[in-house]
């Protein structure tokens, strides 16, 4: 038989580099739970504001610090609602601070008051890569079966506005990997690290190595 004793400690109680070591072997402490999902909320009410109708479940991303990471979504947009939001800024109410540089569409201004009043008949949507991250767009306007007088300068202009709804959907799918990566570095950061590992009252020996485990054996 052998006693062995061991005395444990607080985090408060470590010194600066065992403090360090215990912060660095608890880092994922706060990402055990999905902790992504209130910032794909936030996300979604920003896009329901802009009358873009975001579906939780097709947003993926990867993330924070290789080359190719990024983020997707599929969304159906409501083009009218979305003109007349970006017009007002009509996401200020929930997000004050928050600004973006959508621009206005640099169409005929006929064409645009045809979207506008929800005259053209499109599903325009934006959808997720079929590879990697990012996002496209497509506005769901299908040609005339019918000869339609200067239908081709229609055409035209909604290219242009398909390009413009490409920029919104670049703009917003930088928002949401912003706002993902930032979670993930405030969760991983020395202050909320320590918050969590105070909370749950974790002890360490003298070096900074975790002792949950034997401080679980010593109960038995």
């Amino acid at each position: 038989m052998k006693t062995i004793k061991l005395t444990l400690y607080e985090f408060g109680e470590l010194d600066a580099n065992a403090q360090q070591k215990a912060l660095n072997a608890c880092r994922d402490l706060n990402l055990v739970w999905d902790w992504w999902d209130y910032t794909y909320d936030d996300f979604m009410t920003i896009c329901g504001l802009l009358d873009i109708t975001a579906d939780k479940k097709s947003i993926h991303f990867d993330g924070f610090y290789a080359q190719g990471d990024g983020s997707s979504f599929n969304a159906g947009v409501d083009f009218p609602g979305l003109l007349t939001t970006i017009k007002n800024k009509g996401w200020r109410g929930y997000a004050p601070k928050l600004d973006f540089d959508f621009g206005w569409p640099g169409i005929d201004k006929r064409v645009l008051e045809l979207v506008e009043r929800g005259k053209i008949d499109m599903n325009a949507r934006i959808i997720s890569r079929t590879r990697g991250y990012g996002v496209v767009v497509d506005l769901g306007v299908y040609p005339a079966f019918h000869p339609v007088k200067n239908y081709d300068l229609i055409y035209g202009e909604l290219d242009d506005l398909e390009k413009w709804l490409d920029g919104v959907a670049q703009i917003l799918n930088r928002f949401l990997f912003k706002g993902l990566q930032e979670s993930y570095e405030y969760l991983t950061s020395d202050e909320a690290v320590t918050e969590a590992i105070e909370a749950n009252d974790y002890w360490f020996t003298a070096d900074g190595k975790k002792a949950t485990r034997l401080e679980a054996l010593a109960n038995d």
